[in-house]
């Protein structure tokens, strides 16, 4: 797919300053895959797979809860602030880079898929 178009369909999902759900990294770092607050019902999900680059820095060394698993509700400080691709060195990848208030991600992928799922198909750890 076209990097613009990916782009816009980042972009649609108005994540700017809006509550990031959650981020998870599986398969070894091959999928990232970012959960973005949309109503009460729904949330957008972001899934960048065949990563083979994969960076992120967090705010533990300044945050006052040392672990997030422990973290609830307004606890969580992660909020959308950027979400950009760009094209790799590597043919047929991209590069992204996210700031997620206190979460910095860069990505190198082959795939992106965004979409909006219902909120009951995704339990997050933090509503427990």
């Amino acid at each position: 797919m076209d990097i613009k178009k990916i782009q816009e369909r980042i972009d649609e999902t108005e994540y700017w300053d809006v509550e990031i759900l959650d981020f998870q990294v599986s398969f070894f770092g091959d999928e990232i895959t970012i959960y973005i607050y949309n109503d009460e019902i729904s949330c957008w999900r972001i899934v960048f797979s065949v990563c083979f680059k994969v960076n992120y820095e967090t705010d533990a060394y300044i945050r006052s809860i040392d672990h997030v698993k422990t973290m609830r509700g307004r606890q969580l400080c992660y909020f959308g602030q950027d979400i950009t691709l760009s094209r790799s060195e590597y043919k047929g990848f991209y590069k992204v880079k996210m700031c997620l208030s206190v979460l910095d991600v860069e990505i190198e992928c082959k795939e992106i898929k965004v979409e909006k799922i219902n909120r009951n198909e995704v339990k997050f750890f933090w509503e427990d």
